[in-house]
């Protein structure tokens, strides 16, 4: 029973972050403590999800939302000049761009873009981006298992280890870019 809620975590985890999640979880699979399709699955459909929901939110709160955001506001202005130039090829690479994969379907939302083309290609793309994940997931297990063999018995420690380790650093610098972005808000707002 508890496996489900590993599966769930997994989604959650690679909604809210992707990759990092995702080359875990593989890992895990490559060592027979998940299966393989399992996550894989999962993996695309949170993506999927992931995107539609940035998208749905840049389609909702629209332009004038993603201008007054001062997080976000420079990242929007290169996503915006980069999809007047070459839409599809942005459609297509967002989701490995450092810094993007959320903001992009946020403007693409934003945008005149119809969302059965937004759906078509993030499809695409998600799919690019799981096999890559998945390959560089799996490569990693075997590397694991080839050069660290003898430590077979406590690598399912390592791993919790790494993926706790792993949502801790992300927990933290997403902290540490709130408070910085208040203390920002609070100091310009009194001057």
């Amino acid at each position: 029973m508890h496996i489900i809620f590993i599966y769930i975590g997994i989604f959650f985890g690679v909604f809210l972050e992707g990759e990092m999640i995702m080359i875990s979880s593989i890992i895990a699979a490559h060592h027979g403590y998940l299966k393989l399709w399992l996550v894989i699955v999962i993996g695309i459909i949170a993506t999927y999800c992931s995107d539609f929901f940035y998208f749905s939110l840049g389609r909702k709160r629209g332009r004038e939302w993603l201008n007054r955001n001062q997080k976000i506001k420079d990242k929007v202005s290169v996503v915006d000049r980069r999809l007047d130039k070459y839409p599809i090829f942005i459609f297509l690479i967002y989701r490995f761009l450092y810094g993007f994969r959320t903001v992009t379907p946020l403007v693409i939302g934003a945008s005149k873009t119809k969302t059965t083309t937004f759906l078509f290609y993030s499809g695409l793309s998600t799919i690019a981006w799981a096999t890559l994940y998945t390959t560089i997931g799996y490569m990693f297990g075997e590397l694991i298992k080839s050069k660290l063999g003898h430590i077979e018995h406590i690598e399912k420690y390592i791993i919790g280890f790494l993926v706790i380790a792993g949502i801790s650093l992300i927990v933290i610098s997403r902290m540490r870019k709130q408070k910085k972005y208040e203390k920002a808000i609070n100091t310009d707002y009194f001057v």
